[in-house]
């Protein structure tokens, strides 16, 4: 699950690569797209994880056990990649504003 949630990690970097090279609305459909199949598919790692989700160890200064790594990794994915899909819905929701701004920022 682990590996997998990484191998989608760098499917959805080389799509923001793509939109870098090229900010036409079908290739931000076509990224939404993946990019929402993607976070499907880590919510159901997220939910479905059997491995341990809490180190053995116990932090007194923050009174909890930390997570653990194979855990964090699935977490911070379905993290990035949620927030990476919620700015392309709303550039295609806003396209001809948010492209201006884009370019802008993507190029400079």
């Amino acid at each position: 699950m682990v590996l997998i949630s990484i191998l989608l990690d760098l499917i959805a970097l080389g799509g923001y690569f793509l939109v870098t090279a090229s900010t036409t609305q079908p290739v931000f459909w076509l990224l939404t797209i993946v990019e929402s199949i993607i976070v499907v598919i880590l919510v159901g790692f997220f939910f479905s994880y059997r491995g341990k989700r809490r180190s053995r160890f116990y932090d007194p200064d923050i009174g909890a056990r930390p997570y653990t790594i194979r855990f964090s990794i699935i977490a911070v994915s379905l993290f990035v990649n949620g927030a990476a899909l919620f700015v392309y819905i709303m550039a295609i929701r806003f396209f001809k504003q948010a492209i201006p701004i884009l370019k802008n920022v993507l190029c400079h």
